[in-house]
């Protein structure tokens, strides 16, 4: 990996360029769609591999417990986040690091019948701003795998919970840095991991990303580009050692 794309594919906020971009296109939205079918969630516009089936599930685990305030942490453009609230009929309040994620999950919130019970703020997963045990469940998509210092991550979450909470999140796990560590020294407990998505699916959508580099490039501009070309050139070949997961915890008393 070059100096270059070994920079695009470690920054925590690399994203920035394509979320700001995002409805500028529909090509990146297409390669979903086509690999994933009927599974893939096209009300909430993702960016990354989240399913239906991924939400559906999601939802359950957090409804388990009665969860009645959410914290969805690496919000990006709000719609996951926005569609799970909507499904167990609680506010929401999203945080993020990139200013252009929180404003569109901002405007999105009508579209999903949440103007008046979400909110979003720019923030980091390591330090929220937001109250201690302000929430009793909260969720996050695709994004911790993302943050430097995962320990302070999760002591963050485990902050903002209250006791019993629960914490969903899907993840790429490596073999070599499970997630299992972090969340119990940060108090969390009845934790369970199930791997979700397919290997398969997304080398295609890599491999469909090199394919339309010139449409996307048009689309997105040349950073976004060149941050989702980096990624799908290095990332297939780390797949099978990093399964994609979905996990499940418990705020310790």
């Amino acid at each position: 990996m070059s100096t270059a794309d070994k920079s695009l594919f470690t920054r925590e906020d690399r994203y920035r360029s394509v979320l700001a971009n995002q409805g500028r296109g529909s090509t990146l939205q297409s390669i979903y769609r086509d690999i994933y079918g009927a599974d893939y969630p096209s009300e909430v516009e993702p960016f990354g591999f989240v399913t239906m089936s991924d939400l559906r599930l999601l939802a359950d685990l957090l409804a388990r417990p009665g969860t009645t305030r959410l914290l969805d942490v690496g919000c990006g453009r709000g719609g996951p986040g926005l569609w799970i609230a909507r499904e167990l009929d609680v506010p929401l309040v999203g945080v993020d690091i990139i200013p252009e994620g929180v404003a569109a999950a901002s405007e999105r919130a009508a579209g999903f019948g949440m103007e008046a019970r979400a909110s979003f703020y720019v923030a980091s997963a390591t330090d929220t701003g937001l109250p201690a045990g302000g929430f009793d469940g909260a969720v996050s998509i695709d994004a911790l795998w993302m943050v430097h210092d995962k320990s302070a991550a999760f002591r963050e979450l485990a902050r903002v919970l209250s006791p019993g909470g629960r914490l969903v999140f899907t993840t790429w796990e490596p073999a070599l840095l499970p997630y299992d560590s972090f969340l119990e020294r940060a108090g969390f407990t009845d934790i369970a991991k199930r791997e979700t998505g397919s290997r398969e699916r997304e080398i295609a959508v890599h491999e469909a990303i090199l394919s339309n580099w010139e449409a996307i490039t048009a689309e997105l501009g040349d950073e976004a580009a060149e941050v989702l070309l980096a990624e799908a050139k290095h990332t297939p070949a780390l797949l099978d050692d990093t399964p994609r997961v979905i996990i499940s915890a418990v705020r310790g008393g």
